[in-house]
């Protein structure tokens, strides 16, 4: 059978893991843009549009063992912090954890369904500092999750919104 792909194999998971966070975005109804390939020098590959305001997501994909207690630490770059500490807006790192290595593996196309062999957990990234950035396994990123950070931009203080009279 002939091969298909023409991706290579680290950029395939990466696309896979955007595509993933998209696709719970769309699941949870929420506008967002993903930064077009070669531009995403800024640390940031999705802008999330709330109703109130929004905030900007940058995803990592792997198969990263996870801690005993359940969360991931995921390495970040010294260029990275620096970019999301000079954000206004709320910034995100998703890591998207394949429970498969191979790409053939990572979903199953089943009669009825597809069963998707990921999940992923996230952490706000603002003013992270260390070498790396722990995301709690509590952290489990799911269409509700955009709620829950929609919910920030509620507060009269965040953000510079001034309170209301």
């Amino acid at each position: 059978m002939a091969e298909a792909a023409s991706i290579p194999a680290a950029d395939r998971t990466g696309r896979f893991g955007a595509l993933y966070v998209r696709a719970l975005l769309g699941q949870a109804g929420v506008i967002h843009q993903e930064t077009a390939g070669g531009e995403d020098h800024g640390a940031i590959e999705i802008m999330v549009t709330f109703p109130s305001g929004a905030c900007f997501i940058q995803v990592k994909t792997g198969t990263k063992a996870p801690n005993k207690d359940g969360s991931l630490t995921v390495p970040v770059t010294d260029d990275w912090k620096a970019k999301w500490a000079n954000n206004v807006l709320p910034a995100y790192l998703v890591y998207v954890h394949l429970e498969k290595a191979p790409p053939a593996d990572w979903v199953d196309h089943e009669d009825l369904q597809a069963v998707v062999h990921a999940t992923a957990l996230w952490g706000r990234v603002n003013q992270v500092s260390g070498k790396s950035v722990r995301l709690p396994r509590e952290n489990r990123l799911t269409a509700d999750t955009f709620a829950l950070w929609a919910s920030e931009f509620d507060d009269p203080s965040a953000w510079g919104k001034a309170a209301s009279a």
